[in-house]
């Protein structure tokens, strides 16, 4: 299910040297949050891994698929409030895979951390 332009949407990205950042907002009417915890919607650390991907994705314009999460951390859980960043750094190309870490974060909060390793698919 692709998640881009309806559960979450591209405010802004910033693309440094070493690392790009893709600051998001998440839909809070969006049909997820009324069965993953109604009343207080949590965003699910699968649909996390998505964005991340999605974002990736569209960043590079290459298909990704997802072999290999590791290293992965919640440490506070996404809420479908205000904006988010979500900041890959060393992110490495080597012999049809790509590797990167990840964090979600805000101004204030680191939410997630992660490495993620991708297939690069033609």
């Amino acid at each position: 299910m692709k998640l881009i332009d309806d559960f979450f949407h591209i405010v802004s990205e910033n693309k440094r040297e070493s690392e790009y950042r893709c600051v998001i907002r998440l839909n809070p009417s969006h049909n997820l949050y009324t069965v993953h915890f109604p009343g207080n919607p949590v965003t699910p650390g699968v649909c996390l891994v998505q964005i991340a991907q999605e974002i990736l994705q569209k960043h590079l314009g290459r298909k990704l698929e997802l072999y290999k999460a590791r290293n992965m951390k919640f440490k506070l859980p996404v809420v479908p409030t205000g904006e988010h960043s979500v900041l890959f750094t060393k992110t490495v190309e080597e012999e049809g895979t790509l590797t990167t870490n990840v964090s979600i974060e805000d101004a204030e909060n680191l939410y997630v951390v992660m490495t993620l390793k991708f297939r690069i698919s033609e």
